[in-house]
């Protein structure tokens, strides 16, 4: 089996429809200099509309690109690394009166709290980038309109070059939107109560 690039992004696509997300953007670009195509999309939960900074459910941004040398190898032996890489936005209002070093160690027990229902032993080790920024209503004011605080990871996802077909593909990326549920409602749970409504699938939504 060779994989495509159109595979792997109707692979997402099938798995964020049955993880019960919804696509908010989809962004797609060929580099012809390099001959690269990369994909993105932002991926919410469940929510109510309208989305404001009260009520801003934690969501997902996933992007890979893919270069000529993902085209020729797969279904190859030879390694190519392939990965995944997500952004995790979370909303916190600008009554939360943390500072950035209470934000950051909340956090950070959250994921460990989300990947110990995954793993089910503690990670001994940080697996995502963290970032706090804020965002005001005016510059010139400086009145902050909220934080937002971003935390980024990447999953390696080579194997699916090697020809392992459909089925293997869609596993693969099943199993990661399954730690990316888990991560949205732990952080959901943690810094916005009741902001996310469950993943339900998009038929029943």
């Amino acid at each position: 089996m060779t994989l495509s690039y159109e595979e792997l992004a109707n692979a997402l696509e099938e798995g964020w429809s049955v993880s019960g997300l919804h696509e908010h953007d989809v962004a797609e670009q060929v580099n012809p200099t390099t001959l690269e195509r990369s994909f993105r999309a932002e991926l919410f939960p469940e929510h109510g509309d309208p989305l404001t900074e009260q009520n801003t459910p934690p969501w997902v941004e996933v992007s890979f690109v893919w270069g000529p040398s993902h085209q020729i190898h797969t279904g190859t032996l030879v390694t190519i690394p392939l990965e995944l890489t997500w952004e995790y936005t979370i909303t916190v209002p600008p009554a939360d009166k943390r500072n950035d070093s209470e934000l950051i160690r909340t956090l950070q027990s959250a994921i460990q709290s989300a990947l110990r229902k995954v793993f089910h032993e503690e990670v001994g080790h940080d697996v995502l980038a963290l970032e706090v920024r804020r965002a005001y209503k005016a510059p010139e004011a400086r009145e902050l309109r909220c934080l937002e605080i971003h935390v980024r990871g990447n999953s390696d996802i080579s194997d699916v070059l090697g020809g392992h077909g459909h089925d293997h593909v869609q596993t693969v990326i099943q199993e990661e939107y399954a730690m990316v549920n888990v991560l949205l409602q732990t952080f959901a749970d943690t810094f916005s109560p009741g902001s996310v409504g469950g993943y339900r699938s998009v038929e029943s939504a």
